[in-house]
């Protein structure tokens, strides 16, 4: 009875140790951040943040103006008259840590291939070891009869352990994943606010409205009387701003900063034609809308995702990862692909490059926002008293033309679930840390000795996604397959040589 006892005992410490091995371990994300697409890029872009909530709107409109501030105006249809108290000047910082925050990004995973190997090498080795004292323990305490039933449990234990190593590697590998005509215009109001002089207008007639505006120093272009006499239909209003040159000396900035405008109405939209007019070229306009119950998508044109890489994780690739090269200049291939994507889907496409909460991301291309910074950015149903806010944010990248873009944007409320639904990815896509789909693009790299079993395997799998992930990048920016390849074996060849 003594003699079961202790062997009781001992085999239920050894059942312990072993199904400790099969226990996942709980990773948070394993890459890192290594370099992100914002609208840095582009060279005639605006940016425009809308905190909505039931009719109030709240707007902070920046662009990358440049030339004389002299010759900077901007004419937007609104469909209400605003208070003085709801036009004010924005902080460009805001802007600038909302589109850093949902910039897609670049994450690098370092595959160790032998580090979990070596781990369960050292798992086995401690359990052995400890097993041999608790045996010489027991042989001084019991004798020779004690000895050789810690002896029997010790061969069973180690014939289990090198059947079960392979599952362990398994289970680790998979928890790591005019005047008269003039006259028609009634000006509303007219005053300065930081830097700008701003007149809010309403019309009866475009004739009159463009008579104005050329009157007052605006350059109007020859083109826009239909399209402002469509407005004024509307019964739209108009906010138009210019620079007082005197008031931006004063304020000493040397930029122009961004214009907030705060108003109530159904209209859940953004007037964006009027920039197509003078326009040279195709424009970028990156739209940021916050909401503390929903995401957004435009109602009136087609909303696609711009292609992400959501599944690789550590030690499992996805078949989308790409050539670690891009690392050098992201941008460059960011705006392959996207211009590609652009070609691809011809016009009316709306992209989506981010959908999700404030308060939190995985991985991080800039830090979360804070409730000042919330706050800031117009989201006017903030608590000020709590630390975070599950704030709701959409990223939208529209590059459009008056062609391809006959009509404003008109905007709607959806939840999570329908918007990944009607996008393709509600069955797949895997949410992490607060982001229910973003621009996420991964390289992979080898980090550390891959000397070992699984480093054979590793090894010869890493000449398949080579490949692989040539394909990717020319399938993604359109270049040539050969060259990528070229720049692939080029890399590595520095690499061995540094």
């Amino acid at each position: 009875m003594k003699n079961n006892h202790w062997m009781r005992c001992f085999l239920s410490i050894v059942a312990v140790l072993l199904v400790s091995l099969y226990v996942p371990t709980a990773l948070a994300f394993c890459g890192f951040f290594v370099a992100k697409a914002d609208a840095k890029l582009y060279n005639s872009s605006s940016r425009v943040i809308i905190a909505h909530s039931g009719n109030r709107s709240v707007f902070t409109m920046a662009n990358d103006y440049q030339g004389d501030v002299r010759d900077f105006a901007r004419i937007v249809p609104i469909p209400v008259i605003p208070t003085r108290e709801q036009v004010r000047i924005g902080n460009p910082d805001i802007v600038n840590r909302l589109d850093g925050f949902t910039a897609p990004r670049l994450v690098q995973y370092l595959d160790e291939p032998c580090r979990e190997e070596y781990g369960g090498y050292l798992a086995i080795g401690g359990t052995i070891a400890f097993l041999s004292l608790f045996g010489w323990v027991v042989w001084r305490l019991r004798g020779l009869a004690g000895l050789l039933e810690v002896l029997i449990a010790l061969f069973i234990i180690a014939l289990l352990t090198v059947i079960s190593l392979p599952s362990f590697m398994t289970q680790a590998n998979k928890a790591r994943q005019s005047l008269d005509r003039a006259e028609t215009v009634v000006v509303e109001d007219q005053f300065t606010v930081g830097e700008y002089d701003v007149a809010i207008l309403s019309a009866e007639q475009s004739d009159g409205l463009t008579d104005w505006l050329q009157q007052n120093g605006y350059n109007v272009p020859a083109n826009a009387k239909p399209m402002l006499q469509d407005y004024i239909e509307q019964q739209m209003k108009f906010f138009v701003v210019k620079v007082n040159l005197d008031a931006f000396d004063q304020e000493g900035f040397g930029f122009l900063r961004p214009i907030v405008l705060d108003y109530e109405s159904p209209k859940f939209m953004l007037p964006m034609r009027l920039g197509t007019l003078n326009a040279r070229a195709d424009q970028d306009l990156i739209i940021h809308i916050l909401s503390p119950v929903s995401l957004a998508e435009v109602a009136n044109y087609r909303n696609v995702p711009i292609p992400t890489d959501y599944q690789s994780r550590r030690r499992r690739p996805s078949g989308e990862e790409l050539p670690a090269f891009i690392k050098a200049d992201f941008g460059v291939f960011y705006e392959a692909m996207f211009q590609k994507e652009y070609e691809r889907q011809g016009k009316n496409a709306i992209f989506l490059e981010y959908a999700g909460v404030t308060g939190r991301c995985d991985p991080c291309s800039a830090s979360p926002l804070t409730v000042e910074e919330l706050q800031a950015a117009g989201a006017f149903w903030v608590n000020p008293n709590e630390r975070w806010s599950d704030t709701y944010i959409t990223r939208l990248h529209v590059r459009y033309t008056q062609e391809k873009f006959p009509a404003d944007l008109f905007f709607r409320e959806v939840d999570r679930a329908t918007l990944l639904d009607r996008l393709g990815q509600a069955s797949n896509y895997i949410s992490r840390g607060g982001a229910f789909f973003q621009g996420r693009y991964v390289v992979r790299q080898t980090k550390g000795p891959a000397f070992c079993l699984a480093g054979l395997g590793y090894r010869h799998s890493l000449h398949h996604w080579r490949r692989q992930w040539a394909r990717n990048l020319a399938r993604l920016t359109g270049w040539e397959f050969k060259e990528i390849q070229e720049k692939m074996k080029a890399r590595r060849l520095a690499s061995r040589s540094s």
